[in-house]
């Protein structure tokens, strides 16, 4: 495979790291430059009042929309370690036609959990 963008992800699996995360609202976003061409991304998401927000480290090839956040977009985060790539463990995007965001990750953890 010789790029990112023409990987088949018909083998991902949805990441452990949060369960059926299409089902939580995006409510915060905050992005930090790391050194070309990585950052550190957070997403802070809301379901039924329980906040959570993960970490993204080794961010690239970040994409948003513009309108995005939209309020049911159907947020993916995917677990691509099968493509064997250092740099791209993490796969977030969007499984609607909807305003999103999009981008590839080294790894991804939960910092935060609390209630609204």
């Amino acid at each position: 495979m010789s790029s990112l963008s023409a990987a088949n992800l018909a083998d991902a699996t949805d990441h452990p790291v949060l369960a059926e995360s299409h089902t939580y609202n995006i409510t915060g976003l905050s992005y930090t430059a790391r050194g070309a061409p990585y950052g550190s991304l957070e997403l802070t998401l809301e379901k039924g009042g329980a906040k959570v927000t993960l970490r993204f480290e080794g961010v690239h090839e970040l994409e948003i929309d513009a309108g995005f956040p939209h309020s049911y977009m159907g947020l993916e985060i995917l677990d691509v370690t099968f493509l064997g790539w250092e740099h791209a463990r993490v796969r977030v995007q969007s499984f609607e036609d909807a305003p999103s965001i999009r981008f590839w990750a080294r790894e991804v953890s939960r910092i935060e959990c609390a209630a609204a």
